[in-house]
């Protein structure tokens, strides 16, 4: 493993692998960001929801982006909150979708 530093950040490059480790308040910042994300897309109004989801699952890009600088491995997170989405549902009272 061979460490690099430039000014506060620090770089550690393993095979295959680069950690990009920044300020602690800065990394606490985009990991708040994603927690609100998600806070959004489980029990939020419909249309934080809908914008939270599309956020995580179809703008990839940018998810990756703050899932990088929160030090998250956004391919990761996206499968657990999958599974995540899918135990919740499957808990939901069978009454809620039986009609009246």
């Amino acid at each position: 493993m061979q460490a690099i530093a430039e000014g506060n950040v620090r770089v550690q490059v393993r095979p295959q692998e680069a950690f990009i480790e920044g300020p602690v308040g800065e990394r606490r910042l985009w990991l708040a960001v994603v927690v609100q994300v998600v806070e959004d897309w489980r029990g939020g109004t419909l249309r934080a929801r809908r914008q939270a989801q599309e956020f995580m699952f179809e703008e990839r890009k940018d998810f990756d982006v703050v899932c990088a600088n929160a030090g998250l491995d956004p391919e990761n997170l996206r499968e657990r909150l999958v599974r995540i989405g899918r135990m919740v549902q499957d808990r939901t009272p069978l009454s809620q979708y039986m009609a009246a």
